[in-house]
């Protein structure tokens, strides 16, 4: 059953989807790819105020809720937008406000003249925490490796593991002792870097119990199944489009039984998918308690179901799907990235099989 969406939803999905498609073309995304340079879609999330969106306005932000910016991230990954940055401040907002007084500390990141990133490694779960990271005082010393949109950010927020919580730490990026080295993955429309602090001064936000944390990184991981969701989407319609142009034996290959096959399995993947983000979106809202759980279902079985998408797309292509020249490999490459980002499919499996007492 698909999941019904009220008419303010579906006016702001409809609203994102438009100004996505007017100023975030595929034409645009290469070219600040190519240029390495993803600041034009920092000012564009600015301009429209996107990081507020999910956020309440007494806080800052626009208001809505994790359906709302599920319903964002889905139209992000049709686009195969630079959404890094936007993930990154669910994240370190996320964190943050749910420790007394510490969300002051990162106001900028809703008013846009600051920049935040989740100091931890981009293929472990958020909650996890980093415990690579030794407190002098109020000086941090080690290395977090591949942290999700460290190059450029102005502030990181440390989660480091302390007992049954985690320690919040804030630092800026241009404080002495503070190192960032880029890091290029395969979907270059993500900024990466290793993060190098060497007695660095920070601040201590307070402590965030792991259970809210572990509220926390479900529903970032919700977020990537939502755009994972838009990925596969995307490239569903261009593998249906391009089928139904090309020809072979004198008839377009979409005739093929098996080519409408493979087209079938991906529909019913996808919407499966739809319904399981959603709930899980109302869930985790709603303060249910199969709410953690549910977003990890929706993780894990979203981004491998994007990644037999990607798949069956390369392959319905033929020989041009492979090449730099197709926008297929741009949602391609972040299916793939999606798939381990925050965490595989098989650590969420872990971790619902020992909830479920399974093990």
């Amino acid at each position: 059953m698909r999941f019904a969406f009220s008419e303010e939803q579906e006016m702001l999905r409809d609203m994102i989807h438009a100004a996505l498609q007017r100023e975030v073309g595929l034409d645009k995304v290469r070219r600040w790819v190519d240029g390495e340079d993803l600041s034009p879609f920092d000012e564009f999330v600015i301009r429209n105020a996107w990081s507020g969106i999910g956020v309440a306005e007494e806080a800052g932000g626009q208001g809505g809720g994790l359906i709302e910016r599920a319903l964002m991230f889905e139209a992000l990954g049709r686009s195969a937008a630079p959404s890094g940055v936007l993930l990154a401040n669910v994240g370190t907002l996320g964190f943050a406000s749910r420790v007394p007084g510490a969300a002051e500390q990162l106001r900028g990141l809703l008013e846009g003249n600051a920049t935040g990133a989740l100091c931890v490694s981009a293929g472990r779960p958020a909650d996890e925490g980093v415990s690579q990271v030794q407190i002098n005082g109020e000086r941090l010393s080690g290395v977090v490796p591949m942290v999700l949109e460290a190059p450029g950010a102005s502030h990181l927020l440390v989660p480091i593991a302390a007992d049954e919580d985690l320690e919040l730490w804030l630092l800026q990026t241009d404080a002495p002792g503070v190192e960032i080295q880029s890091r290029r993955l395969i979907d270059r429309t993500r900024r990466f870097g290793d993060v190098h602090l060497q007695d660095a001064q920070a601040m201590c936000l307070g402590r965030l119990p792991r259970d809210a944390a572990r509220e926390v990184n479900a529903m970032m991981a919700l977020l990537i199944a939502a755009e994972s969701l838009g990925v596969a989407r995307r490239m569903l319609d261009m593998t249906v489009e391009y089928v139904g142009q090309r020809v072979q034996f004198g008839v377009p290959v979409g005739s093929f039984q098996a080519v409408k096959h493979a087209a079938a399995e991906i529909l019913v993947d996808l919407e499966a998918a739809h319904s399981g983000i959603y709930y899980a979106a109302w869930a985790l809202s709603e303060g249910q308690a199969d709410g953690v759980p549910q977003a990890w279902i929706a993780k894990a079985f979203t981004t491998e179901a994007a990644v037999r998408t990607a798949d069956r797309a390369l392959m319905l292509h033929g020989a041009i799907g492979y090449t730099w020249e197709h926008d297929l490999q741009l949602f391609y490459k972040r299916a793939k990235l999606n798939q381990e980002l925050l965490g595989s499919p098989r650590i969420y499996r872990e971790r619902l099989a020992e909830a479920l007492e399974l093990q």
